[in-house]
């Protein structure tokens, strides 16, 4: 991506503001109408030169006359904020530096039918979180329709003028693929409607999510086995059988479940890890070269007949399927699963709902492996370069003041904003290390360590944590503090994060085949079949509860089936279009 070039205006008004910081000896803040408008000259990095009245000179970054604006956060579950938006400790203080508060709304229905209610209706607020993750996303459809329908603000000559905003497009923040199939759409004729959100300011600020299986640790102790020695799919099952077979109960001395996940089967893949490849799509290069699907291959219905045995063999939970994250919680909570497969942080949670992660710590669940690749090598996270789809912000045309909302977003992704919104204020919630990072107090840390949850509750009811989850755009938190969250470094479970060093981020660089593909001419065809989710797990669930292995591989294999024939066979079609565009690059991954 091209840098954007300093014109001679811009440079003239920064050495102006330069020269007029130089000669201050305190610095004032040029302060606009509710409307945006400003008496003091902008220059390139978001700033004003000055604000002149007579001998008065006041010179820093733009701040706005008490402007209050609304956000949705439209993802679904609701959001909880501090009781007076308006009032609160962090609030304040970020209205001092910038003359802007922003109160924010939750939803509790789904993303995608909140977005065509906002659109439809007009009814709009000033800005939008929601989720954007690219390609056949609900959502991301949703919002490329009104972006091309008028209805969002072009951001694009706008962000340049805002430090902490103006790489949010860069490669590495982002992904080159999603930079060319979803920020700039084709559709979008060069207009830049989407802030990409979440995005990694470094590899050290990556989320390692921590995915793997994890077991009860009297369970492998008892049985002998060291757990992290297991890394293929016959050590998993032979561990697991042993682990049926034994006679193991729960806390409260009931009967168990050898293996669950959480809600609606997340993640059982984790069980079948060992028949996959490290990749980034869903296209597998074949012997010859060529690439097709994953779906049609013949390891894809190898690792769903691995989970119908663990289904017929009574290790995996019939009900895991279909349960709610409430059930899960219970059934790991209280030990009655014997493995779980999720993200660790979900699982150790479980346990300190209950109160079983300290009233029997034997029972706290380790890793299991981390589980190998098919060829041999350990798991990790694989991400792209850049984040690859991403929660965004988005400005509806009803925006009544764009301006006051970037220079809010701007300051508080800022060190000074960020610290501020996840942290408070100093000596009064937290206090700096020897190292010149900011810590909670020790009565906070404390409390956190003891399980009392809540002091989120009331560290929340001071503005801190809530405003900054929704509005970071490339996070550096861990770069510049040492932890992601406050009270991370201090209270850390250990036992998370060493199996994050054991399950690592790790980057691939390239162009990824299905963003290649996308541009297929019948693509919004295929993906009303051919990615649907729905489709998908009808036919494999199926499969997995069938009572034969030949049962199962026959459900599996009419999947395959109704994938190549729908559409007078487009995804064979689709297949050979994405074998001719791999040809284009020389950067393309799988």
């Amino acid at each position: 991506m091209k840098k954007l070039k300093w014109t001679g205006r811009a440079l003239a008004l920064s050495l102006a503001a330069t020269l007029m910081l130089a000669g201050c000896s305190s610095g004032g803040s040029a302060t606009t109408s509710a409307a945006g408008d400003s008496n003091a000259a902008t220059t390139a990095d978001g700033s004003n030169a000055a604000a002149t009245t007579g001998d008065s000179t006041t010179t820093g970054t733009q701040t706005f006359d008490d402007v209050t604006l609304k956000m949705l956060i439209c993802w679904n579950g609701g959001f909880k904020t501090a009781s007076d938006q308006y009032n609160n400790e962090v609030a304040a203080a970020i209205r001092e530096k910038t003359g802007v508060t922003i109160e924010f709304e939750g939803i509790m229905m789904s993303e995608t039918e909140k977005l065509n209610l906002v659109f439809a209706s007009g009814d709009m607020p000033d800005i939008i979180n929601a989720p954007y993750w690219g390609g056949d996303g609900g959502e991301t459809a949703v919002i490329k329709k009104a972006a091309r329908e008028g209805q969002l603000l072009d951001i694009k000559d706008e962000l340049p003028k805002y430090e902490n905003l103006a790489n949010a497009y860069d490669v590495g923040i982002v992904s080159q693929a999603f930079l060319e199939n979803d920020l700039d759409d084709p559709t979008f004729n060069g207009a830049r409607y989407i802030l990409p959100q979440e995005t990694p300011g470094d590899v050290a600020d990556i989320s390692n999510w921590a995915y793997g299986v994890f077991v009860r640790g009297d369970v492998a102790e008892t049985l002998g086995v060291d757990p992290t020695t297991i890394k293929t799919s016959e050590q998993l099952l032979d561990f697991m059988t042993k682990a049926r077979d034994y006679g193991f109960t729960d806390v409260n001395g009931n009967d168990i479940i050898t293996a669950t996940t959480f809600h609606e089967g997340w993640d059982y893949g984790q069980y079948a890890m060992n028949f996959n490849s490290k990749q980034a799509t869903s296209f597998v290069m074949q012997d010859d070269g060529t690439y097709t699907y994953s779906t049609l291959t013949d390891n894809w219905i190898d690792s769903n007949l691995f989970i119908w045995k663990l289904v017929n063999e009574g290790i995996l939970d019939k009900e895991c399927f279909k349960q709610t994250d409430d059930l899960a919680n219970q059934k790991v909570g209280n030990g009655t699963a014997l493995f779980a497969a999720a993200q660790y942080s979900t699982v150790i949670n479980a346990t300190k709902l209950t109160g079983l992660y300290n009233s029997n710590p034997e029972m706290r669940y380790v890793p299991v492996g981390p589980l190998s690749y098919a060829d041999g090598e350990s798991a990790v996270q694989v991400e792209l370069k850049g984040r690859n789809g991403s929660p965004a912000i988005i400005f509806p045309t009803s925006c009544s003041n764009l301006d006051a909302s970037l220079t809010y977003i701007n300051y508080v992704n800022s060190e000074e904003g960020a610290r501020l919104c996840q942290y408070g204020i100093e000596g009064e919630t937290y206090e700096l290390n020897e190292d010149g990072q900011p810590r909670l107090i020790q009565s906070y840390l404390e409390r956190k360590a003891n399980g009392d949850s809540t002091v989120d509750d009331e560290l929340r009811e001071k503005g801190i944590g809530y405003i900054l989850g929704r509005t970071l755009q490339a996070d550096k938190r861990k770069t510049w503090w040492g932890e992601s969250n406050a009270g991370d470094a201090d209270a850390a479970v250990e036992e998370l994060e060493a199996y994050k060093e054991a399950r690592p981020v790790e980057q691939l660089a390239g162009y990824p085949l299905d963003k290649l593909a996308q541009s297929f001419e019948d693509y919004d065809t295929l993906k009303t079949y051919a990615f649907d989710d729905t489709t998908k797990n009808d036919y494999t669930q199926r499969a997995f509860f069938a009572d034969t292995e030949e049962e199962a591989r026959s459900i599996l294999e009419d999947y395959q089936t109704y994938l190549t024939t729908q559409e007078n066979g487009l995804f064979q079609e689709y297949l050979d279009y994405a074998n001719e565009v791999a040809k284009t690059r020389d950067d393309v991954i799988n």
